[in-house]
C-alpha cells in the first residue's frame, strides 16, 4: 500500500518550499499565513525507491484551532490514515515553532522526521544547536536543512525512510503525554518548550539587523505610506514598459497565422473560423500574457522579499478607520492573481463576521483576468504621456484603476461592517518575516505555474467561449447572397434584445453581448471583441494596436470610460461565485454579493459616461 506522509509546521518556516524541493511541485512559497489553505499533494521518491505521496497541510500555531485552516489541519492528523510526518521548524526563530513542535508530538504516535530549517540563515546570525541532544530528548531526527538551497534534503528524506519502517513512535525521555484541561495543556506545552530549548541551544543568534534598519524606513508613519505607493507605481509602469516587446511578437506570429490561413485553399466558412473565431479570441486574450506575468512576477519578488508583509501592517491603520482587521488584507493581496485562492485564505480570519465580509468585497480587488480589457481599453482612449519622474500616464491609470477597486473593498466592508456584521475589531497579530533576497528558483516556478494556468484557461474555457461567439456571429447567413449578416446574427438578436438595458451606460448591442460570456471568464471581454470587428471586416483580429484604433474611432471617450468602470465593479466569473457559496455555506451571502456589485457596476457605469460625455 501507498503510504503518504504529512507535512507539518508553522507559517514562514520554509514548509511549503520544502514541499517543492521534494516533490518538484509549483506550489508558491509566500511570506505570510494562509497560502496554502488546504491540503496539497504530490508524490516523491525515497532513496530505496519506494514511492511516497507528500501531504503538504496548512501552516499553523496550534492543534487547538482558530482558524478555518488550523481546522484543516487538526482534522487531518485526527481523520487521515498518514504513515508518517516531517515537521519543520524555522531554525531562525525557534520559540513558537518549538512549542508547536511538541503539541503535535504529543498528539500523535506517528513515525516523525524533524526539518530544522533556514539552518544556513541561523548559522549566519550565530544560532548554533545541539542536534544529537535535540533528537535524544524528543525520540525522533532532527536533520538541519535550507530548503531553498537544497542543502540536507538527502540527509533528511534517509532519516524518513528509516522512520517510515516503524508503524508507531516511541515518546522521546523529554516528551509525555499531557492531561488535564486544554489551557492547561498549553501551558504545559509553553512550559516544556521553554526547558527543550535551554537544554538544546548551545549559542542563542543575534536579530537580524538589516530588517530592523529596513523597518525603520519602510514602517516610517510618514515615508512608509509614500514608498509603498511609489512601488506600486513603479510595478505597474514597468507591467507596460516590459510587456510591449514580448505583446509586439505574439502579436505578429498570430498576424503571421491569420495571413496563413488567409492565402491558404481551404474553404471560406473554415477561414473565418480558424481567423475570425479561434485565431481572434485566444490571440485576443494571450497577446496579454506578458502584462500579466510581469505584474505577477512583480508582486511574488515583493512577497518573497518580505514587502508585502509590511504593506498589511501599514495598511491595517487604514482597514480599522472602516472596521475591518487587518488581515483582511491577506486574502485581498492574494487575489490579486485570481479571487478563488483570495476567498479560500479567508480562513486565515478569526473572526466569522470579518471572514464574511472579506469575502464579500473580495471580487472588488482586480485579479489578473482583468488586466486584458484594462490593457486594451487604456492602450486605445489613454495616452501614454510622461507624467513625471519617468512614470507615464498609462501606467498611473492602471494604478488608479486597482486603488480604486482596492479602497472600494475598503468602503463596502466598512457598510458591511457597520449596517450588517456589527461586532469589536479584533487587533492585528501578524509575524513580519526577515527581509530576505528571493530565490530565483521559487520566481521561476511561481511564474511557470501561472503560465500553465493562463494557457489552460486560454485553452479551454476561453477558446470554448470564442468559438461560441463565433458561431453566434457568422449563423445564420443571409438567405439570398449566403453571406455574413452580422446585424442579423444570433449575436444581434441577443444585443439588441439587452441593448435597452445598458444604453443608458453608454454601450450598443456589440458592447451587450459581448459582456455576457465574460461571467465564465474576463478576459474573453478583448477576443470577443475582436471576433466582432474581425468579422465586420474592420479589424485585424490579432493586431491588438489595431483593434485598439478601431475602438478609438468607433466608441467615444465616455464609452470607453463607462466600460472601464464596469469592470471595477462587476461580479466576477462564476466560479468566483461558486467558491463564495460554498465557503460561506450559504447562497443568500452569494446572492448578495451578485447583488450589490451589479448595482455598483451599474451605477458606476452610469455616472462615467455622464462625466465623460
Amino acid at each position: 500500500m501507498k503510504k503518504t506522509v504529512a507535512l507539518v509546521g508553522t507559517p514562514n518556516s520554509g514548509k511549503t518550499a520544502l514541499f517543492n524541493i521534494l516533490t518538484r511541485s509549483n506550489q508558491r512559497v509566500a511570506n505570510y499565513s494562509g497560502v496554502t489553505v488546504e491540503g496539497v499533494e504530490a508524490d516523491f521518491f525515497l532513496p530505496g525507491g519506494d514511492d511516497v505521496t507528500l501531504s503538504d497541510l496548512p501552516g499553523a500555531y496550534s492543534l487547538r484551532p482558530y482558524t478555518e485552516d488550523e481546522n484543516v489541519l487538526a482534522d487531518a492528523l485526527k481523520t487521515q490514515s498518514f504513515s508518517g510526518m516531517i515537521l519543520v521548524v524555522d531554525a531562525t526563530q525557534p520559540e513558537r515553532a518549538i512549542r508547536f513542535l511538541i503539541e503535535v508530538l504529543d498528539s500523535t504516535r506517528l513515525p516523525a522526521v524533524v526539518a530544522l530549517n533556514m539552518s544556513d540563515l541561523a548559522a549566519k546570525r550565530g544560532f548554533e544547536y545541539d542536534l544529537v541532544q535535540f533528537a535524544a530528548l524528543l525520540g525522533v531526527p532532527v536533520i538541519p536543512t535550507a530548503a531553498t538551497r537544497k542543502k540536507g534534503i538527502p540527509e533528511l528524506l534517509a532519516a524518513l525512510e528509516v522512520s517510515l519502517k516503524n508503524q508507531r513512535r516511541e515518546a522521546g525521555v523529554f516528551l509525555g503525554e499531557s492531561s488535564g484541561s486544554a489551557s492547561s495543556r498549553i501551558i504545559d506545552f509553553y512550559k516544556k518548550a521553554d526547558e527543550l530549548l535551554k537544554r538544546i541551544m548551545i549559542r542563542k543568534g543575534f536579530p537580524d539587523e538589516r530588517s530592523r534598519k529596513l523597518d525603520r524606513v519602510i514602517l516610517h508613519p510618514v515615508l512608509g505610506p509614500l514608498i509603498l505607493l511609489l512601488v506600486l507605481g513603479v510595478v505597474f509602469q514597468m507591467m507596460f514598459n516590459l510587456a510591449q516587446v514580448p505583446m509586439d511578437l505574439i502579436d505578429g506570429a498570430f498576424a503571421w497565422l491569420q495571413g496563413k490561413v488567409a492565402g491558404s485553399s481551404l474553404a471560406t466558412g473554415w477561414k473565418s473560423f480558424l481567423s475570425d473565431g479561434v485565431l481572434a479570441g485566444v490571440g485576443g486574450t494571450l497577446v496579454f500574457l506578458p502584462q500579466i506575468l510581469i505584474l505577477y512576477a512583480l508582486i511574488l519578488f515583493l512577497e518573497d522579499f518580505g514587502f508585502m508583509a509590511r504593506a498589511v501592517f501599514m495598511l491595517d491603520h487604514l482597514m480599522g478607520k472602516v472596521g475591518l482587521h487587518g488581515r483582511s488584507f491577506l486574502p485581498l493581496l492574494s487575489s490579486y492573481a485570481c479571487n478563488v485562492p483570495g476567498i479560500l485564505t479567508t480562513r486565515t480570519i478569526e473572526s466569522k463576521t470579518d471572514r464574511i465580509i472579506t469575502t464579500l468585497i473580495i471580487p472588488l480587488t482586480t485579479c489578473s483576468a482583468r488586466i486584458p480589457v484594462y490593457g486594451l481599453l487604456i492602450s486605445a482612449f489613454i495616452p501614454n504621456t510622461p507624467v513625471f519622474l519617468g512614470l507615464k500616464l498609462q501606467g498611473l491609470v492602471m494604478l488608479g484603476l486597482y486603488a480604486v477597486g482596492i479602497l472600494s473593498a475598503f468602503l463596502m466592508g466598512g457598510l458591511f461592517k457597520r449596517f450588517l456584521f456589527q461586532g469589536r475589531r479584533p487587533p492585528l497579530l501578524i509575524e513580519l518575516p526577515s527581509y530576505k533576497w528571493p530565490s530565483m528558483r521559487s520566481l521561476l516556478k511561481g511564474i511557470a505555474y501561472r503560465i500553465r494556468l493562463f494557457l489552460k484557461r486560454v485553452g479551454t474555457v476561453i477558446l470554448g467561449v470564442t468559438v461560441l461567439i463565433w458561431f453566434l456571429l457568422s449563423f445564420p447567413k443571409d438567405p439570398i447572397s449566403g453571406a455574413v449578416a452580422v446585424d442579423h446574427s444570433y449575436a444581434a438578436m441577443i444585443g439588441h434584445a439587452i441593448e435597452p438595458l445598458v444604453r443608458p451606460l453608454g454601450f450598443d448591442w456589440r458592447i451587450a453581448m459581448a459582456l455576457i460570456p465574460t461571467f465564465a471568464a474576463r478576459e474573453v471581454m478583448v477576443g470577443t471583441l475582436a471576433t466582432v470587428y474581425s468579422i465586420q471586416g474592420s479589424a485585424s483580429v490579432s493586431d491588438v494596436e489595431q483593434l485598439s484604433l478601431i475602438l478609438k474611432s468607433e466608441w467615444s471617450l465616455a464609452t470607453g470610460m463607462s466600460l472601464l468602470v464596469w469592470f471595477i465593479f462587476a461580479p466576477m466569473c462564476v466560479s468566483t461565485l461558486a467558491t463564495a457559496r460554498r465557503e460561506l455555506k450559504s447562497t443568500g451571502y452569494m446572492m448578495l454579493m451578485l447583488g450589490y456589485l451589479f448595482g455598483l457596476a451599474y451605477l458606476g457605469s452610469f455616472v462615467a459616461v455622464r462625466v465623460f460625455s
